[in-house]
């Protein structure tokens, strides 16, 4: 009995210390944390640079998941201007530019977005990736309006359009 105790105690400990570690982080209705990251051809990229405009952001690893969630974004690009919708993705984990290009070259096509690097994970530390990969949006104002798991172009394109 008391063995299960400890278990039960070690389990909730674990699950309050994890919800602590992501407290910090944005959430929608907080306004977005400006970030400044390079895109693997060097081209400094900045939040604030994208005041006035929809912003989607997908934090990616080297994974499948994440490079379906990008051939979803190619479909909203299709389907949405992009004077009013800026699409960014960012390697969140760090991965060199290198593994990060042999990455993208094994895409069935080619993003139609920024990619942009995040060498030394600092987006990660100030926005927190829970899942793999993390959609966010940020509306014109720069407040932080979503945050979910991978989502379909069919769900992103009729839920960006009233933001438009």
């Amino acid at each position: 009995m008391l063995k299960m105790r400890k278990i039960l105690l070690l389990i909730f400990l674990l699950g309050f210390m994890t919800e602590l570690a992501f407290a910090g982080a944005p959430g929608p209705g907080d306004k977005a944390p400006d970030f400044s990251l390079k895109t693997l051809d060097g081209k400094q990229v900045s939040l604030s640079d994208l005041k006035g405009k929809v912003v989607l952001i997908g934090m990616f690893h080297i994974c499948v998941p994440c490079m379906n969630q990008a051939m979803e974004f190619n479909k909203v690009r299709d389907q949405l201007n992009e004077e009013q919708l800026a699409i960014i993705g960012i390697n969140t984990n760090g991965d060199s530019k290198e593994a990060v290009a042999d990455y993208l070259s094994k895409f069935p096509e080619k993003v139609r977005f920024p990619y942009l690097m995040d060498p030394v994970k600092s987006f990660y530390q100030v926005y927190f990736q829970r899942e793999m990969p993390t959609v966010l949006i940020i509306d014109k104002e720069g407040i932080l309006n979503a945050r979910t798991p991978g989502v379909s172009a069919d769900q992103l394109v009729p839920y960006l359009k009233k933001m438009l």
